[in-house]
């Protein structure tokens, strides 16, 4: 009897040898190898689709919204330390770290007084200039720690002043009006000086040099960086390149002033009386943001000022955007998410090979 087989081929049996078998358990293995690489990625791929898909539902809800109302959505969330500058809400990891290198803080009023004057940027006036031109009056604050009275709350919920109340220093969510903003914001009784932006810069035409932008006098080009391992951060200078890749139209060679506020809860709400109503803020996730621990809204982009083609030096609103610059109504430029990626950057990522 052979004994070449595992079966025994004497009864009638047929069977597979030692050599077939190893043939046959290579091929699988090389097979799973091919699946596994085609799956690699496969999560991140559908996520990037997932924040796409959001990102154009978003955009075209509240356009719609505005189109029907006249109005944008009321109580978006600043993200933003409303007291310290250069800093963002929440302490250092309630916002996503690569939102931190593109995101930057302006001291609102200080920089409206610059631009119009201080004794005409009252609190009547910083309040009408929002309403009129945006159509909403309060946005919502996470002052100090971002802890309140309650303790930790979900981060996507910690501008609600209802599950965030403050505690006795101060430390929760506050909403308030435009007209609340202090030239120096007040952690005791819950006035903001400082509100989120897109960081801008500008590069001088011949030289290539940074335009240091600034609006009223208030520089705008500091992001707020990065926190290293020992917990020290470094403040970044926004990159021209970041804005002019969100939208094409606006250069590299100019300053623009950008809001950005997270579309939270609370925004979603605040348009459940209309027929163009967004009623519901998506979330976002992916495997480096966690709705656990840290702030995933997706992030409004306004325009409010857009400043002048040209060389250093050329005039005012080159470096320093004055009242000639700002738009009359304020411009969606769209919404990117909390890693600060638009909808072609998702889309790319999407269907990369």
């Amino acid at each position: 009897m052979k004994t070449q087989t595992l079966t025994n081929r004497a009864a009638g049996q047929s069977g597979f040898t030692l050599l077939e078998l190893l043939v046959v358990v290579t091929l699988l293995a090389i097979l799973a190898t091919g699946a596994l690489v085609a799956y690699d990625g496969a999560d991140e791929k559908a996520q990037s689709s997932r924040a796409a898909n959001t990102i154009g539902a978003l955009d075209q809800g509240v356009r719609a919204y505005r189109a029907v109302t006249g109005a944008y959505p009321n109580q978006w969330d600043n993200l933003a330390d409303p007291v310290t500058g250069n800093l963002p809400a929440g302490g250092d990891d309630f916002i996503p770290a690569r939102l931190q290198t593109i995101l930057g803080s302006l001291n609102l009023r200080a920089a409206l007084e610059g631009v119009y004057g201080a004794s005409t940027v009252t609190d009547d006036y910083m309040e009408d200039f929002f309403v009129e031109r945006f159509g909403f009056d309060e946005i919502q604050h996470v002052f100090g720690t971002g802890i309140g009275d309650r303790g930790p709350v979900e981060p996507n919920r910690a501008h609600n002043e209802g599950t965030n109340p403050p505690d006795g220093s101060g430390n929760g969510a506050v909403e308030t009006e435009f007209g609340d903003f202090l030239a120096a914001g007040n952690l005791a009784t819950g006035a903001p000086a400082f509100i989120s932006i897109l960081a801008s810069d500008a590069f001088d035409r011949d030289s290539g040099a940074s335009l240091g932008c600034t609006v009223g006098g208030e520089l705008i080009t500091t992001t707020w960086g990065e926190v290293d391992d020992d917990g020290n951060r470094t403040p970044g200078i926004a990159d021209p390149l970041v804005l002019n890749s969100i939208n094409d139209a606006l250069s590299t060679e100019r300053c623009n002033l950008v809001l950005a506020v997270g579309f939270g809860g609370d925004a979603a709400q605040s348009t459940v009386d209309s027929s163009a109503g967004v009623v519901q803020a998506p979330t976002y996730t992916s495997k480096n943001v966690n709705p656990a621990n840290q702030y995933a809204r997706y992030i409004g982009l306004f325009l409010l000022a857009k400043g002048n083609k040209g060389n250093t030096g050329d005039g005012a609103g080159v470096e320093d955007l004055d009242a000639s610059n700002f738009l009359a109504r304020p411009r969606l430029l769209g919404f990117i998410d909390t890693e600060g990626n638009t909808i072609d950057m998702n889309i790319a990522e999407a269907t990369r090979d």
